[in-house]
C-alpha cells in the first residue's frame, strides 16, 4: 500500500546498510520500494519493512532501471527519496592481479548505479521536491591501498555528487553523499578477524543508515557527510585548489560552460 507521506527507492535494499535504510524510511511512514539484484532477499527485506513492496534489477544496466520507474509510478505517491545504497568491493590491493571481469562490475555498480539511478529518476524527484543520496565512503576522500579500484569508484561519485548537486538544488532535488569509514557488515569478509585483532573501530549499520535517512528525507543540507564510530556525522568542507596567480580575483565559474564537444570527430 502506498503511503500518503510518499515513496522512497533504495537500492541494495536486502543487504546490511539497505536493509536498515528500508526499515527507517518505513518507519518515517514513507512506502519503501526494494531494490536488489537478489529477487528473494528483496522480498524478505520488503516484508520485515511493512510498508515495502521489491523490484529486482542490475543497477548497473541502464535499460533495467524501467523497473524502477515503474515501482515508482505504480506506487501512486510522489519520490521523496533516492537512496543510491549499491556497491561492491574487490579487496585486492595489487592492480595487476585484478580480475577485468571483477573491476569492471564494481564500477558498473558502484559508478554507473548512481548516474543510470540518478537519470532514471531525477523527473521524479523533480516532480516531488525529493532528494537523492548516494552511499559513499571514506575511500573517496583518501588513500586506500588494500582496494585501490574501490576507492577510485568512490571518489568518482563523489565528485558526480558534488558537480551535480548545484544543478539539481536549482530544480529543488538535494543530492548528497554519505561517505562511513570501515563499516561493520559481511563486505569485510576475511578482513574482520584482523580488524578485530588490532582493535579498529568499525562504524555501526544504524548509523550509517541514520546519516542516509537524514539527508534523504531529513533537513540536513550538507552536500557530503562523513560517518565515523563514536561521533555524530558531520559535514566534510573540502579545502579549495590553488588558483592562479593572475592579480586579480578569480570568477566563480557557471553552472553551464560548453567546453569538449558533444558528438565524435
Amino acid at each position: 500500500m502506498a503511503s500518503s507521506a510518499g515513496c522512497a527507492l533504495v537500492t541494495g535494499g536486502a543487504g546490511g546498510i539497505g536493509r536498515e535504510v528500508v526499515r527507517q524510511l518505513a518507519e518515517r511512514g514513507l512506502h519503501v520500494i526494494v531494490a536488489d539484484l537478489d529477487a528473494e532477499a528483496a522480498r524478505r527485506a520488503a516484508d520485515e519493512a511493512g510498508a515495502a513492496s521489491s523490484v529486482a534489477f542490475d543497477v548497473g544496466d541502464a535499460g533495467a532501471w524501467k523497473v524502477a520507474v515503474d515501482a515508482v509510478e505504480a506506487a501512486g505517491v510522489p519520490l521523496a527519496a533516492l537512496v543510491l545504497n549499491a556497491g561492491v568491493a574487490l579487496g585486492e590491493a595489487e592492480l595487476l592481479d585484478v580480475d577485468p571481469a571483477a573491476y569492471r562490475r564494481a564500477w558498473s555498480v558502484n559508478v554507473d548505479g548512481v548516474v543510470h539511478g540518478l537519470r532514471a529518476l531525477v523527473p521524479h524527484l523533480v516532480a516531488a521536491g525529493g532528494r537523492a543520496v548516494v552511499t559513499a565512503s571514506l575511500a573517496g576522500m583518501t588513500a586506500v591501498p588494500f582496494d585501490p579500484v574501490y576507492a577510485m569508484t568512490k571518489h568518482a561519485v563523489i565528485g558526480l555528487v558534488r558537480g551535480y548537486a548545484p544543478t539539481l538544488a536549482a530544480r529543488g532535488v538535494g543530492l548528497h553523499a554519505v561517505c562511513p569509514g570501515l563499516v561493520d557488515t559481511p563486505m569485510l569478509g576475511a578482513a574482520r578477524p584482523e580488524l578485530d585483532r588490532l582493535g579498529f573501530p568499525l562504524v555501526t549499520v544504524p548509523d550509517v543508515a541514520h546519516a542516509l535517512v537524514s539527508c534523504a528525507v531529513g533537513d540536513d543540507p550538507s552536500e557530503v557527510v562523513v560517518v565515523q564510530p563514536g561521533r555524530e556525522p558531520v559535514p566534510y568542507r573540502f579545502a579549495g585548489v590553488p588558483g592562479g596567480r593572475t592579480g586579480s580575483p578569480v570568477p566563480a565559474l557557471p553552472s553551464r560552460l560548453p567546453i569538449g564537444t558533444r558528438r565524435s570527430v
